[in-house]
């Protein structure tokens, strides 16, 4: 009998040939870089932070993902506070890549609103 995808190692244990999450390289530095880059910070590669991606990686969230995440809230919380704190002291890896991830993922990045009044023709075009 053949099964395709799967093997058995010396251990008598079932192995996935097929490309799995685990096996990918996690890429912490390109996605800390990304963050300290957008927020003018200086996060390391540590284990604390590292544990985090590594985390939401593992629940098949990928590179763009969490500079999606880092665009999206540093677009929505710069310049803004909480309970009187700026909101930027936020924008660190335990707050944007913890278990809310998916939150910050999905919501809509903040857009500057024009002061200037545009007027418009009948199709909708700007004169």
């Amino acid at each position: 009998q053949v099964r395709l995808g799967k093997s058995k190692d010396r251990l008598g244990k079932n192995n996935n040939i097929m490309s799995d999450k685990s096996d990918d390289v996690i890429p912490y530095s390109e996605i800390l870089e990304y963050l300290n880059k957008k927020t003018g910070r200086s996060f390391r590669n540590v284990e604390a932070n590292k544990k985090l991606i590594k985390s939401r990686w593992n629940e098949g969230y990928k590179l763009e993902d969490f500079k999606t995440v880092v665009d999206n809230m540093v677009s929505n919380w710069s310049g803004k506070m909480f309970n009187g704190v700026p909101a930027e002291n936020y924008l660190q890896p335990k707050t944007l890549f913890s278990n809310k991830f998916d939150s910050y993922l999905n919501q809509l990045p903040r857009i500057e609103e024009n002061n200037s009044r545009q007027t418009y023709d009948d199709l909708g075009l700007p004169f």
